[in-house]
This record gives C-alpha cells, sequence and structure tokens, in this order.
C-alpha cells in the first residue's frame, strides 16, 4: 500500500484554494442577497408606493406605473424606466446616472437635487416637474417636453434638448454650456442671468425669452427667433446671431465686442448703450432700432439699413457705414 504524504507546498497550495473557494462562496451570496434585497425593494415600491432610500440600482421598471410614488434619495443608477408612468412621483436627491427614462410620463415629478448625469430622457414628458439644483449633465433629452418645468441653478452642461419644449420654463441661473438647443422651443422662457457659452441655438425659437444678464458668449444663435426678446446687459461677445430675428428685442447695455449680427433682423430692437465694438452688422435691417449711445466703433454696417435710426449720439470711429465709408468722428 502505497502512503500518501504532503509537503509542505501541497498544504500551501490546499489552503490558497481552500480560500478562493470560501471567497468566492461569499461573493456569490453577497450578490444573491442584493438581488433578494432589491427584489424585496421592488415588492415594497409596488405594493405601498414608497422605497425611499433604497438601492434599486440595475433594475429593470420599464411600463411600471409609479404614479405619486416616493424613491426619495433612491439609488436608481441604470434603471430601465422607458414608457413608465412616474408622474408625481418624488424623486428628490436620488442618484440615476445612467438611467434610461425614454418616453417615461414625469409630469409634475420632484426631481429637485437629483443627480441625472449621462441619462436618456429622450421624448420624455416632463410638464411642470421640480428639477431645481439637479445636475443633468451630459444627458440626451431629444425633443422631450419641459413646458413650465423648474430647473433654477440647474446644470446641463454639454446636455443634447434638440428639438425641446421648454416654453415658459424656469432657467434663472442654470448652466447650459456646451448644451445643444437646437431647433428648440424656448418661448418666454426665463433664464436670467443663465450660463448659455458655446451653446447651439441655431434656429431655436426664444421669442419673449427673458435673457437678462445672460451669458452667452460664442453662443451659435444663427436663424435664431429672438423676437421681443429681453437681451438686457447680456454678453454676446463672439456669438454668431447671423440671420437671427431680434425685431423689437431689448439689447440696451449688451456687450457684443466681435460678434456676427450679418443679415439679422433688429429692426425697432433697442440697442440703448450697447457695446458693438467690432460687430458685423452687414446686411442687418436695424430700420427704428434705437442707437443712442451705442458704441460702434470698428463696426461693419455695410449694406445695412439703418434708415429712420438716429446715429447723432453713436460712436463712430473706424466704423464702416451702409455705403461702404468710414466713419472716425469720435475717435
Amino acid at each position: 500500500m502505497v502512503a500518501w504524504t504532503l509537503d509542505k507546498r501541497d498544504i500551501r497550495a490546499f489552503t490558497i484554494l481552500a480560500l478562493f473557494l470560501t471567497l468566492l462562496v461569499g461573493v456569490g451570496l453577497g450578490v444573491l442577497s442584493r438581488r433578494v434585497v432589491k427584489t424585496q425593494s421592488v415588492g415594497r415600491l409596488l405594493e405601498t408606493g414608497n422605497c425611499n432610500g433604497c438601492d434599486l440600482d440595475g433594475v429593470s421598471l420599464r411600463s411600471t406605473d409609479l404614479t405619486n410614488t416616493s424613491l426619495h434619495d433612491a439609488s436608481l443608477r441604470e434603471v430601465d424606466f422607458v414608457d413608465a408612468d412616474l408622474s408625481g412621483i418624488n424623486l428628490a436627491e436620488s442618484v440615476l446616472s445612467g438611467a434610461n427614462l425614454a418616453r417615461v410620463n414625469l409630469s409634475g415629478a420632484d426631481l429637485s437635487n437629483a443627480v441625472l448625469s449621462g441619462v436618456l430622457l429622450d421624448q420624455a414628458v416632463l410638464l411642470q416637474a421640480d428639477l431645481r439644483d439637479s445636475y443633468i449633465g451630459d444627458a440626451s433629452l431629444q425633443k422631450a417636453i419641459l413646458d413650465n418645468a423648474v430647473l433654477r441653478d440647474a446644470v446641463l452642461t454639454r446636455a443634447n434638448l434638440r428639438g425641446a419644449s421648454l416654453g415658459d420654463v424656469n432657467l434663472q441661473r442654470a448652466d447650459l454650456d456646451g448644451t445643444d438647443l437646437r431647433e428648440a422651443r424656448l418661448r418666454k422662457a426665463r433664464m436670467m442671468r443663465a450660463s448659455l457659452g458655446d451653446a447651439d441655438l441655431a434656429a431655436a425659437d426664444l421669442a419673449r425669452a427673458d435673457l437678462r444678464r445672460a451669458d452667452l458668449r460664442r453662443a451659435n444663435l444663427k436663424g435664431a427667433n429672438l423676437r421681443q426678446a429681453n437681451l438686457k446687459a447680456a454678453n454676446l461677445s463672439s456669438a454668431n446671431v447671423t440671420e437671427a430675428n431680434l425685431s423689437n428685442a431689448n439689447l440696451s447695455e449688451a456687450f457684443l465686442r466681435d460678434t456676427d449680427l450679418s443679415g439679422s433682423l433688429l429692426r425697432g430692437s433697442n440697442l440703448r448703450n450697447a457695446v458693438l465694438v467690432k460687430v458685423n452688422l452687414s446686411g442687418a435691417d436695424l430700420r427704428g432700432a434705437v442707437l443712442q449711445e451705442v458704441n460702434l466703433r470698428g463696426a461693419n454696417l455695410t449694406g445695412a439699413n439703418i434708415q429712420g435710426a438716429d446715429l447723432s449720439t453713436t460712436r463712430l470711429c473706424e466704423t464702416q457705414m451702409p455705403d461702404g465709408t468710414v466713419r472716425n468722428r469720435d475717435c
């Protein structure tokens, strides 16, 4: 009979293997336990309508009716909410990073102080939703409906809101730097002191929007509708405002250094005390515009229509006039 003996190396190998298997079993049991807890949490949510502080990361709630439920301060990373009804839900202070909320109904929902980084909200309905102080950076909200929503002090940097409806929305002091707002509807939007640096607002409808003291540096407003918009003291330096409609807009005290306004409609607009140094107004329609105390140093007005505009107090220095001549009256 052959005796089987173990040396120290064999014992060490068996010990390591035993520890590894124990760890593997522990991890498996931990995963299973978390799944059981999440399943129980989902059941509690559906049964009671309340799961505040729950961890539901990665679960599927697709097409679920969660109207008027509460998930306050919950962890909802990468949750699938597609086609769910979340109207009136409380998601305040919750984390929804990477969640899929496409076509979700969030009308009247409370998302204040929520984290929505990278979420998918395409075609979602957020009528009158509360998104104050929320973080929505790098999110996609294409064709979403946010009319009358509150986004005051929210961060939407680099978000995609192309074609979204934002009528009467409150975006006061919101951070929209680098945001895609092409063809978005922002009629009567409240955007006082909002930051829109490098934002793309091409063909956006901003009629009667309140943009007082907004930061629009380097923004793209080509073909935008800014009719009767309030841009008092706004910063539009180096912005592209070509072929935009600014008729009857308030641009008093606005800063438009190096701004391209070529081909734009400024008929009846108020530019009193505005800074238009080196601005391009070639081909612009300025009929009836208020140009008192405006600084047009180095501006290009070639081909512009300034019929009815009073230039008696306008600063003209190295200014190219509509007929191509250069005026240096105030150098």
